[in-house]
């Protein structure tokens, strides 16, 4: 009778998959900011056919890209290591917060480096592109945005607020996971080299720091942390 047990072809170990994630949340938060910052914005607009021909285009969504592949790639391990500690709130603002990116990042980068970019360089076909910034300007992709957005944003909130509530991380992640989610709702213009920094940074920076942790430490601090 045939034993229910893996064949030779196993899965990596609990330590080498932590590892890995936490490398991926690394290398994305990373990346994230860098693509961030470089994101060309001309006139207020970042995704206008001006801006598509900016200096940091496609570099910086290549690079924006890359970071959310591998932020997505590290969140479910990420949460598997603080899943004893982060409770429900946590659990949800982890899924919520994946799906977020899943369906806004992922959707919005998509076209802006597949259909808007090369669009934006091709004169028979830069008119296609939106003037209010939305890109496509249909109202199906900027509920998709909106949507999406919103989705991502209670996500960051209910992870930060678990993370500091259970004190599996350092205080400070925590805070700065909740004030990346503010930070995408403050009214500000959009400059290049500030604007995508404010966006990403907090949230990138708190997003390496929890993966610093996975690489250094077996488990999420103790109780007793502050």
């Amino acid at each position: 009778m045939a034993s229910d047990t893996p064949g030779p072809f196993r899965s990596p170990s609990w330590p080498t998959l932590r590892k890995l994630s936490g490398g991926a949340l690394v290398a994305g938060g990373a990346a994230c900011i860098a693509g961030g910052t470089l994101h060309p914005i001309v006139a207020g607009k970042a995704h206008s056919v001006q801006a598509l021909h900016g200096a940091g285009a496609p570099w910086a969504q290549i690079l924006l890209a890359v970071g959310t592949t591998l932020l997505l790639l590290g969140l479910p391990g990420m949460h598997a290591w603080l899943a004893p500690r982060i409770g429900i709130v946590g659990f949800l603002g982890a899924v919520t917060y994946f799906v977020g990116n899943l369906v806004t990042a992922t959707g919005h980068l998509t076209v802006e480096l597949f259909v808007a970019y090369p669009f934006a360089h091709d004169p028979a076909k830069a008119w296609i592109i939106a003037g209010d910034d939305s890109m496509l300007g249909t109202t199906a992709f900027r509920m998709l945005n909106t949507g999406g957005g919103l989705v991502m944003l209670v996500g960051m909130g209910l992870l930060g607020a678990g993370l500091i509530r259970s004190r599996a991380v350092p205080r400070w992640i925590g805070v700065l996971t909740v004030v990346g989610m503010g930070g995408f709702m403050l009214p500000l213009a959009a400059v290049e080299g500030l604007s995508g920094f404010i966006y990403e940074a907090p949230r990138g920076v708190a997003i390496i720091g929890i993966g610093v942790l996975m690489l250094r430490r077996r488990h999420p601090l103790p109780s007793t942390a502050t």
